[in-house]
């Protein structure tokens, strides 16, 4: 029996198995993580090829990562957002194609994935998608010469950094490997796999299982070349290999015990091939294969006939035919028992029955053989010509080499012809730069001065502005607004109708509402301490005024405080941000409570209120008051943007970064 394909390009995943509870456990966590990513906060779960044929459960994680996939649209875009999309998208290609009914769209999600590290100049990931791609085109379409194609772009890739990349080489060396069994070109095989081998502890994060799954391809070469001893070792070996990992899949012990005892029936060691053959036939029987089982039950019918132990082998072989009539090498294996085990009970019709049968099904066989004959030698002239095309390309470069290296020869001694007179002259230059170099340096200090200056008087002048502004508000609003309510508490409110006297009563608590807001106001334009002592100290004293106000308890927090000043022009425009919003919040917000809060980092300086209203409308965003925010945010180097709570509500964040902050000089 053949290396099944579906073991050959098991990259990139685990082989442990769950009880049913906790897969669903798994999969519903890895659907609901919080709505944030780290940088490798996008692991996806492990691929259970036990249930490779059961398209509900492959069907569950396809739906489940196409919604981690919609739900990566919320996010800004970033590098870890692209990174866990082409995570994403390389997990779905590999379900499609070991879901085994979907190998299709695993070429159409393989070649998004292969498109999408192109635009964003991932080498991991084109690699990554190449291997899908390559995979595909090998063991699905049997297209060797594209296969081949693109294992020599992904050993481009791999070159361009191959200290990087090396861990991907056994990959490559695997591939040719399947390419050559699969054209019968076991000796270049055999080469092959023990590159790969070679290569693969290059790999540290790799699943184990991986090196038994290459020991056995080993082995398969070996028996092509009729080594059966070597092919024996390799299998043993893998065997021991999957013996010492846990939760081995069921499917790769029962791929392995037939090979095993297929590599015993060929050596005529007929009793030690029986017990591994019966324990694939109960392998298969456990996951209700019937055509690897029948595969199996094929070999074992060989074993029995080996021994002489004829009814066994009739009754082996018919049940493999009855489990089996579409696979042909299984199906030849049984008419090919019967055949010799009728002849051996002397049953001549029946014997003649099945080589009848045996006769025409060989024949198929060499029909499908002679339309894949052609594209076996058109593989094996292609990697031919490709590997001739690689010599004559290394040749080429060694000869540009030796050019080059004659050119840079016969450049030096130019340059060492010029180095004198050159020198003068550069050095004439440096002490003009150094001249001028002083003069700007002394430039630059007087205009940073001015500009300083010009800030400062800027901020005088808005500073004087907003005084003049609280006074007028203070002085003459709130007086009128002081004795218009002089005048209504003049009234005699005891003579009213009681319709009259309720409308009085709202009268005078408007009235008393204006003059909170109007003092508040007055004194929330200017504060003196801004000026003279930190945001942090600024914005206390803003949340004990509003707290005055009663509607909403607003609070005060920070993380990570840092040492760093504020230029007096950041920390004035960062109080009316915070101002202007924290006043939103009253007007608009209808929130019972608001937060503020700062958080230094290692890149700048965050600003968050957020507040369990009602939420931003779509009205308020087009607004002039987050119009003249966004303004300020922009005018001293910073960011600011709306989203919601995290349950209600709203949240604003401005974030100022350090290489934008305007220090003093």
């Amino acid at each position: 029996m053949g290396v099944d394909t579906c073991q050959q390009g098991k990259d990139d995943r685990s082989q442990s198995t769950m009880k049913p509870f906790q897969k669903v456990v798994l999969l519903v966590g890895w659907l609901f993580l919080p709505g944030w990513l780290q940088a490798q906060g996008y692991d996806t779960p492990p691929f259970n090829f036990d249930r490779s044929m059961d398209r509900t459960y492959v069907d569950s994680l396809l739906q489940a990562t196409r919604a981690r996939l919609r739900g990566l649209d919320r996010f800004r875009p970033s590098a870890t957002v692209d990174t866990a999309r082409m995570e994403y998208l390389h997990f779905m290609a590999y379900v499609h194609y070991s879901g085994m009914t979907h190998r299709d769209s695993a070429l159409y999600v393989a070649n998004q994935l292969l498109h999408l590290a192109e635009r964003k100049k991932n080498s991991k990931y084109q690699i990554k998608g190449l291997l899908l791609i390559e995979r595909y085109y090998r063991d699905v379409r049997t297209d060797y010469p594209r296969a081949i194609t693109l294992n020599n772009r992904i050993l481009s890739l791999i070159e361009t950094e191959p200290d990087v990349f090396d861990l991907y080489f056994w990959r490559i060396y695997r591939n040719l490997g399947h390419i050559s069994l699969a054209i019968g070109e076991y000796g270049d095989a055999v080469s092959y796999f023990q590159q790969s081998i070679a290569w693969f502890n290059r790999d540290k994060k790799i699943d184990p299982v991986h090196l038994s799954d290459l020991h056995r391809a080993l082995g398969y070469a070996y028996k092509g070349q009729q080594q059966l001893t070597k092919a024996e070792t390799h299998y043993l070996l893998a065997w021991n290999l999957l013996n010492k990992q846990r939760n081995i899949t069921i499917s790769n012990k029962a791929y392995l015990t037939n090979d095993l005892g297929l590599v015993y029936n060929l050596q005529r060691k007929f009793m030690q091939a029986i017990p591994y053959l019966r324990q694939s036939i109960a392998y298969w029987e456990q996951l209700n294969a019937t055509m690897p089982q029948a595969d199996a039950l094929a070999d074992l019918a060989v074993s029995y006939l080996g021994l002489h132990q004829y009814d066994k082998a009739i009754t082996t072989a018919k049940r493999a035919l009855a489990q089996n009539q579409k696979v042909n090498a299984p199906m030849l294996t049984a008419y090919s028992v019967l055949t010799k085990a009728y002849e051996h009970q002397h049953d001549w019709k029946r014997a003649l029955t099945y080589q009848r049968l045996y006769d025409a099904k060989k024949w198929e066989e060499q029909q499908v053989i002679n339309q894949t004959e052609s594209l076996r030698s058109k593989a094996k002239f292609d990697r031919e010509r490709l590997e001739k095309a690689q010599a004559i390309q290394q040749a080429t470069i060694k000869q540009l080499k030796i050019d080059q290296l004659r050119l840079g020869m016969s450049a030096q001694e130019n340059v060492r012809n010029l180095l004198i007179s050159g020198l003068a002259i550069i050095s004439s230059l440096g002490l003009l730069l150094l001249y001028y170099s002083l003069r700007l340096r002394r430039t630059n200090i007087a205009l940073r001065t001015k500009n300083r200056e010009i800030e400062m008087a800027l901020i005088k002048g808005q500073t004087i502005e907003r005084k003049r502004v609280a006074t007028e508000l203070h002085d003459r609003v709130s007086s009128l607004l002081g004795a218009t309510k002089m005048t209504f508490q003049a009234i005699d409110a005891d003579i009213l109708s009681p319709h009259n006297r309720k409308l009085y009563e709202n009268s005078l608590n408007l009235l008393n509402d204006a003059v909170t807001q109007v003092r508040e106001l007055s004194h929330n334009l200017i504060p003196q301490q801004l000026l003279q002592q930190d945001l942090q100290t600024s914005l206390e004293s803003l949340v004990r005024k509003l707290n005055l106000v009663g509607k909403t308890v607003f609070s005060l927090g920070h993380e990570h405080v840092d040492e760093r000043p504020l230029s007096p022009e950041v920390k004035f425009n960062l109080y009316v941000i915070c101002l202007e919003l924290c006043s939103n919040i009253l007007r608009h917000a209808q929130a019972k409570e608001a937060r503020i809060k700062l958080i230094w980092d290692d890149t700048g300086l965050s600003v968050q209120i957020e507040d369990d209203g009602i939420g931003v409308q779509d009205a308020m965003e087009d607004g002039m008051g987050l119009y003249n925010i966004r303004e300020r945010a922009e005018a001293i180097g910073a960011q600011f943007w709306l989203e919601p709570g995290e349950t209600n509500g709203t949240k604003a964040s401005i974030f100022l970064p350090v290489l934008l902050e305007k220090l003093p000089a």
